[in-house]
């Protein structure tokens, strides 16, 4: 990352790192990185790195719990219909996958609804509330949306429909007409620990029904692996819950998958389950979210809960040309807006661009790149039919949520949080918005441009980078936000080989570093998307490098198996004289 600004945690004092090296038997780079992450006592240490089932909080501890528990139990054991209503996203869909397929192995007289993304849009819509009311529901569960769809639940309430709320969500002052409200951001909610998935609060839901039911809590365990899906993919913090979850579900993926996510996997040419929640991430999340994207997310929701393989291997195939689909019209569509944006103001403070019908289900992407591009928060909307609708990404330091908060009086809707938002507004309002938004996010800077920023954690030797530190380092796994991976820097170092770039159109930097004084060690880094900077490289004598630390295993020809490490770089830097 160019021109990034690299803040360094504070070095924990040397007899803090020995007491917990001591106590917990710990190594001392482990202890330094825990003791940097506010781990200092023993019982919080040992909880942190043997995430396991008892420290799952009571799920009867949330707010209305009992009630919408009591009121599932009912309708499961009088046989009523219930619809599993959820949003169109990884974690929607992944939450409707889970407590369908759970239901229906309890009994439970189930049908599940998406709703189309571009037809109905995100939330509660009305016509699904009607679809509901026409075929006979009498309690619909909500999943990853919900708590702030007022008219529409009102519309289910006048129809007799009961309606369970599971959302995470942040609500409004007032919660719809619901007959239960699950969301542990609610103000009146006791619960401990706030920032549970939309899949993570129906997985709480499922474990209060286990309970009641008097069923083995072993059979909603196994429904993890789609709770960690939905943690890697919608990004919610690897803390409490979370980590257990998520450690535990990975444990499910390599064990066992589901024959829908087998035949994804085997679709999409990957050779092994996740081994991470970025793999997750950067694997099968993106091809979840492609139905909803291109098509109707129901398509997955079918493969997730398919146990036929062979139709779980039809269905995979169509979702993956969906991928291929996505892929394609993303980057179309980047490279317009990426030609708009070289047409703009380099000074200004925020990136908005516009095209002509351009796909709903790649402006959130395409705004994504826009800021790996120039770190701006980031606007990208498709006009149709005399309207603008897209979608926002912001950057450290720019609450987008409340930009667009300041300029709702031209805007049609928005919504979303401080990250990222929608959004839609006449096309006529685009030069009065453009100039509202630079005020608004020049005045969250204090007029000074956002500065991408470097969070690294220790520095660290050449010889330090053995396999060992990394075995070390994977007790601190899964990483994600809230526990991300550790990044360490190299400095006074020189690239023993010159540097060169890799993959399409020379994107990726890819270099060998040693340092002079130990001709013996030398490893090799890779700067994905960072190939522009290899002509700086050649010019400095010596560099600093901002990284985190991962392990190669490949096999050269007619040799066993060979494990390295390997460099993936954050940012570089000419070291100072």
């Amino acid at each position: 990352m160019e021109n990034s600004k690299w803040i360094v945690k504070v070095k924990p004092e040397q007899s803090e790192i020995e007491r917990l090296m001591q106590d917990a038997g710990l190594t001392r780079l482990v202890a330094s990185l825990l003791l940097q992450r506010g781990l200092s006592q023993l019982k919080d240490v040992i909880d942190f790195l043997n995430p396991g089932f008892t420290a799952l909080h009571h799920p009867l501890l949330m707010k209305d719990m009992r009630k919408a528990v009591d009121r599932l139990h009912e309708a499961i054991e009088d046989e009523e219909r219930i619809l599993i209503y959820g949003d169109y996203d990884v974690d929607g869909t992944t939450a409707v996958a889970m407590m369908a397929s759970y239901l229906e192995g309890v009994g439970a007289q189930i049908k599940t609804y998406i709703p189309h993304r571009y037809e109905e849009g995100y939330g509660v819509s009305s016509e699904g509330v009607q679809w509901a009311s026409d075929n006979g529901f009498t309690l619909m569960i909500t999943l990853d949306c919900g708590t702030k769809d007022f008219e529409s639940l009102q519309q289910a309430k006048s129809n007799g429909i009961d309606v369970i709320i599971c959302d995470h969500h942040l609500p409004e002052s007032k919660l719809p007409e619901a007959f239960a409200v699950l969301n542990p951001k609610r103000s009146d909610c006791g619960y401990p620990f706030k920032e549970l998935s939309g899949c993570g609060v129906a997985f709480k839901l499922l474990q209060a029904l286990a309970h009641t039911m008097d069923l083995p809590e072993g059979g909603v365990l196994e429904e993890l692996d789609l709770v960690a899906i939905s943690i890697g993919a919608d990004l919610v913090e690897l803390r409490d819950e979370n980590r257990i979850m998520a450690s535990q579900g990975l444990k499910q993926l390599k064990k066992r998958q589901r024959p829908g996510i087998f035949a994804l996997m085997r679709a999409a040419g990957i050779q092994q389950a996740p081994q991470s929640i970025r793999d997750i991430s950067f694997t099968l999340g993106p091809r979840i979210n492609a139905a909803g994207r291109m098509d109707h997310a129901q398509r997955v929701v079918d493969l997730l809960m398919e146990k036929s393989e062979t139709r779980a291997t039809e269905v995979a195939r169509e979702i993956e040309e969906m991928n291929l689909k996505r892929r394609e019209v993303d980057e179309a569509t980047t490279e317009q807006a990426f030609a708009q944006l070289e047409m703009s103001d380099p000074h200004a403070f925020c990136t908005v661009v516009s095209g002509e019908n351009w796909h709903r289900g790649v402006v959130g992407i395409v705004a994504s790149r826009l800021i790996e591009k120039r770190f701006r928060p980031s606007f990208v909307l498709s006009e149709e039919n005399g309207q603008l609708i897209g979608s926002a990404r912001s950057v450290d330091g720019v609450d987008i949520h409340n930009a667009l908060k300041q300029c709702s009086d031209l805007l049609t809707q928005f919504g979303g949080h401080t990250m990222a938002a929608g959004l839609s507004l006449p096309t006529a309002n685009l030069e009065a918005f453009k100039s509202r938004l630079e005020i608004a996010v020049k005045e969250q800077l204090n007029q000074e441009p956002p500065q991408p920023k470097v969070h690294c954690d220790q520095e660290v030797l050449l010889e330090d980078l053995t396999l060992e530190a990394f075995r070390q380092l994977q007790q601190l796994e899964p990483f994600g936000p809230g526990n991300p991976t550790p990044v360490f820097i190299l400095k006074n170092v020189q690239c023993t080989r010159a540097p060169r770039t890799i993959g399409s159109q020379g994107k990726h930097l890819k270099i060998t570093i040693g340092q002079p004084e130990n001709s013996t060690i030398s490893i090799d880094a890779i700067g994905w998307n960072m190939g522009h900077i290899a002509s700086n490289l050649k010019k400095w004598n010596r560099l600093d490098l901002a990284f985190t630390l991962v392990k190669n295993t490949w096999k050269p020809r007619g040799w066993e198996n060979r494990t390295e490490l390997n460099l993936h770089l954050r940012s570089a830097r000419e070291s100072e004289a």
